[in-house]
């Protein structure tokens, strides 16, 4: 390929990241995994891209303790295959996704840590891992739960596997179990409905009789999660958009100007008077986990190191999310470490895969960042450690995956948080007149990812 095609490839793909360009999906076209023997005498090179650890030892900003970088905790590893090097590549938080789409494109990674997978399989980036899943009866290692998620592990189109679980991602509902008491309301079921939280939330909302202070029923932030608070609130059926096609967006069938819609919209504007002043742009929320807290219920919740560090946890309760009308409960998921399709090295890459998302690579990174395993058997978490880790696991085992399509964050979910904020502020809204609109926008892109599926799929 010459210089120019590759510069135009580059431009279009990094344009169109999240629109699943450049090709099909990775599909059959990746070589079977040789024999497991082969595993014993890895040699060569293999290419890691690192997001979210450090790659040489330091210093946790958050918690001040010293910490174990990507280089250390593999060690182990590459002790027992001395013919094997890993080369890191160190990806910055920020514009990650075109450098994780460069190093794609450029074929110069084979190992990636990624915040999901859908996008880059689509394009045909990423080797489907089920042959080598299969051979080395592996797969049920992890939480049956997190393989329905199909942004990051099970391909919606071709069912094949994407990548592998790594520490588990998890929000669910906490409430302050004091502020219960000072007003004299039952606390939160284990697996409370939407009705139950909004009902009591209206209960705690008001001045403290025991404090005498302002209190408030709940806290969310519109900004990161009011697509997850449209589906909590949807009168337990979840939010329904229509059907999206991941392959081909253009053939997708997406619905968002419905009744049902418009009502857990309308709920969740009714809700402000429950909330904190601010909570519109994440205010509000600040003495979560301390003593002198004033909001009872925190949605969409994961924040448990000011409870830990205060020693709060038996004032700080975790429930199993919001129930719907199947039982299902929360978010939980887990990151995703993936393969790259072109790697060089497959056995070895593979491998490099399996350990650090393995039983040994998750004990490492538990033992210097807490972070909680989506490793069935983690004999190694403590409750010293974490009083939440068993009841948070649970709710990974209990949940269910919501899926949106792109647009959602491109175009919903901000407007969506800018409706809120001008309901919650005393500005005119039209719910008819948005929604509609929305809808329009909604269409229009669909017209568009036809265009960019034709000529994606153009062989």
């Amino acid at each position: 390929m010459n210089r120019w095609k590759m510069t135009l490839m580059l431009t279009i793909c990094s344009l169109l990241l999240f629109l699943t360009a450049c090709g099909g999906g990775a599909g059959d076209n990746s070589a079977a995994p040789g024999p497991a023997a082969n595993a014993d005498n890895l040699s060569g090179v293999v290419k890691f891209a690192v997001f979210s650890y450090p790659v040489d030892d330091g210093i946790d900003p958050v918690t001040g303790s010293n910490v174990k970088g990507m280089k250390t905790m593999l060690k182990p590893f590459l002790d027992k295959h001395p013919k094997l090097t890993v080369e890191y590549i160190e990806v910055p938080q920020d514009n990650r996704k075109a450098k994780f789409q460069s190093l794609l494109l450029s074929g110069s990674v084979d190992v990636l840590i990624l915040d999901s997978s859908i996008d880059f399989y689509n394009q045909g980036f990423l080797m489907p891992l089920d042959d080598y899943l299969k051979r080395d009866n592996w797969k049920q290692n992890y939480y049956d739960s997190l393989w329905l998620d199909k942004e990051r592990f099970t391909n919606a189109t071709d069912g094949k596997v994407m990548a592998l679980p790594g520490i588990v991602n998890t929000s669910t509902v906490m409430y302050d179990k004091q502020i219960f008491d000072d007003w004299g309301v039952a606390p939160l079921s284990d697996k409370p409905t939407a009705q139950e939280i909004l009902e009591k939330a209206a209960k705690l909302t008001g001045i403290n009789p025991k404090t005498g202070k302002q209190t408030y029923g709940m806290y969310y932030d519109p900004r990161s999660s009011s697509h997850m608070m449209l589906d909590y609130f949807s009168d337990g059926n979840g939010v329904q958009l229509g059907e999206t096609d991941w392959a081909n967006f253009g053939n997708s069938k997406l619905n968002f100007n419905t009744p049902q819609i418009k009502k857990s919209l309308q709920t969740l504007i009714d809700m402000n008077s429950s909330l904190p002043p601010g909570y519109e742009i994440g205010r509000g929320f600040e003495n979560w986990g301390k003593v002198e807290n004033n909001v009872a219920i925190c949605l969409w919740c994961s924040k448990t190191d000011e409870i830990l560090k205060n020693k709060l946890q038996d004032r700080y309760v975790v429930t199993k999310g919001v129930r719907d009308k199947n039982g299902k409960t929360s978010y939980g998921t887990a990151q995703t470490y993936t393969m790259a399709k072109d790697t060089k090295n497959p056995e070895a890459a593979w491998q490099v895969l399996k350990y650090i998302t393995g039983a040994e690579g998750q004990k490492a990174i538990y033992d210097n960042y807490k972070y909680l395993p989506s490793w069935k058997n983690a004999d190694w978490v403590s409750e010293k450690d974490n009083p939440y880790a068993k009841q948070l696991l649970t709710v990974v085992e209990d949940t269910k995956n919501v899926l949106f399509p792109p647009i959602m964050f491109s175009l919903i979910r901000p407007w969506m948080a800018e409706l809120i904020s001008r309901a919650n502020h005393g500005q005119k809204y039209d719910l008819t007149a948005e929604m509609a609109d929305i809808q329009e926008k909604i269409n229009k892109w669909v017209e568009e990812q036809k265009v960019i599926d034709a000529s994606k799929n153009k062989k």
